[in-house]
């Protein structure tokens, strides 16, 4: 009985101590990264703090590999930077998901999508500058 309460009171107290609790502090720290990585990763120092250890070494890992990226490559990954840590973790996941089956496709069926997308944000981005044509009443039976 007593070796009972001694093992709940030690749960306890390193359930108090945070041991078990999920720290902001987890990972690599910011002044521990290279001046490169701050640099490529510098839109994400505000948050870094409060970003998981998975996100944090996802984001180092990305920046080492930020020398290979074309120039516009490493201009769209400054860009969405932000966007990407703050996604919740089932966006991320979905994203990852997506992106795996898309470069598992054959290049035509690539191609088409990429097509297809790059239509669209066409019409997304085009500023509106004529009224939409009306459309015809339909007549209630």
């Amino acid at each position: 009985m007593a070796s009972a309460r001694a093992l709940i009171l030690a749960g306890l107290m390193l359930f108090s101590s945070g041991v078990w609790a999920v720290h902001t502090t987890v990972g690599p720290a910011w002044s521990t990264l290279t001046v490169d990585e701050q640099r490529i990763l510098g839109p994400a120092q505000k948050d870094w703090d409060h970003l998981t250890l998975r996100q944090k070494t996802r984001l180092v890992s990305a920046a080492r590999h930020f020398s290979k990226l074309t120039p516009d490559e490493k201009v769209r990954f400054q860009k969405n930077i932000l966007v990407w840590t703050h996604l919740p973790p089932a966006s991320r996941d979905r994203a990852r998901k997506n992106y795996r089956r898309y470069h598992a496709l054959p290049p035509e069926k690539r191609a088409v999508i990429r097509s297809r997308w790059r239509a669209q944000q066409s019409v997304v981005a085009a500023p509106a500058t004529q009224p939409a044509a009306p459309t015809a009443a339909v007549p209630k039976p």
